[in-house]
Parts: C-alpha cells; structure tokens; sequence
C-alpha cells in the first residue's frame, strides 16, 4: 500500500486507500478461514479413530465439527458481504463533505468489528480444536 502513496494524494484519498487495504486483507483472510473450516471439517468427518488408535469423544467430535459448520456459514456470509462493501466503499470518494465521510467511516467499524468478533470466534474454536486433537492422540 505504501507504494501506491504519492505525494499529490489528498488526505481523503490516502483514507480510501487505507480502507481498501484492510478490507483487502479482511477478504483475504476470509478466504484462507474457508481453507481451514474445510481442512477441520473433513478432518472431524473422517473416521481417523479407526485407523489410528486413539481416543474418541464422538459427542465432543460431533461438537467440533458442528461448530465448524456454523463458523463457515458466518464466514460465507462475511465474504458475500465484503463484496458488496467493496462496491459501497467507491461512493466514499464521491463525498462533499464530514458528514458523509464519517457515515462511510462509521460503516466501516462496524463492519470490522463484526469482523474481529468473527475471526475472535474462530481463534477461539481452532484452540479448542487443538486441545481435543492434543488429548486425543495423548
């Protein structure tokens, strides 16, 4: 993003290309989710039990792999709605003034905030993930 700054960029513009960086990596990041719900997913699925001689809570695996269902309908959401966000955040450059500079900006932590609470959950869920995978082959 640092290349893209030139010298005649005025504050509001910097501030676009500041919002469009980081819904860049938020729509990046959602992406790479997808890849590690389906990798636990398919792992939960999988009756590894049987080929390897561990440990198995099914009700906790049942848990697990329900969860990372749910965590993927939410991430799905999030990435159909940063689309639309993208094409939403193009009308910041179109403003005249604060007032609706601030309603694009207060827009936009919201939706980070959303965001964070989302990628929070995840975190949350993959630890509890590796704690069950720790104990299970323990």
């Amino acid at each position: 993003m640092i290349n893209r700054f030139q010298e005649h960029h005025t504050t509001e513009e910097l501030q676009v290309l500041q919002l469009k960086s980081e819904v860049l990596d938020w729509e990046e990041r959602l992406e790479v989710i997808n890849a590690e719900i389906a990798f636990f997913s398919e792992l939960f699925n999988s009756r590894f039990d049987d080929k390897i001689k561990v440990q198995i809570n099914r009700e906790d695996l049942r848990y697990l792999f329900q969860k990372f269902e749910e965590v993927k309908q939410y991430n799905d959401f999030h990435l159909s709605t940063i689309k639309d966000y993208k094409n939403k955040l193009e009308g910041l450059k179109e403003c005249d003034d604060v007032q609706c500079e601030n309603y694009f900006i207060k827009d936009h932590l919201l939706f980070k905030s959303s965001l964070n609470r989302h990628f929070k959950s995840l975190r949350e869920l993959k630890k509890l993930s590796f704690k069950y995978l720790h104990m299970s082959f323990s």
